[in-house]
């Protein structure tokens, strides 16, 4: 009987877990392992903004500044000045979609009101 309740329950270590609390712990650890970046970076040379979205800030980041990236490689060097995380890729293409359609303008004011 006391196993059958504690399966109920769900037992992490000696101190017993809701099944309610261990799906929201198990979503947060994914969700720091599995998230994607929104990011806006920033060319002084061109004086020009770049929207974007990856599973790899780092390494998406370096691609633009080592010119490996045809979109980008005219602004090198790029700043990272903004960025964001979203759970899943389709969130992340949604907000890079609405990044990529404001103007210069609400571009500036967005990374001046989030930043």
């Amino acid at each position: 009987m006391v196993e059958h309740d504690l399966a109920k329950v769900g037992v992490a270590g000696s101190s017993p877990v809701s099944r309610s609390k261990q799906g929201r712990l198990l979503r947060s650890s994914l969700f720091l392992i599995m998230s994607y970046h929104v990011y806006i970076l920033y060319s002084s040379s061109t004086d020009s903004y770049y929207k974007g979205q990856t599973a790899n800030l780092e390494e998406r980041l370096e691609r633009h500044n080592n010119r490996r990236e045809s979109s980008t490689q005219h602004g090198v060097p790029w700043k990272l000045v903004w960025e964001t995380r979203k759970a899943t890729r389709s969130e992340a293409l949604k907000l890079e979609r609405k990044l990529k359609n404001l103007s210069r303008e609400r571009t500036i004011q967005f990374i001046k009101k989030y930043s």
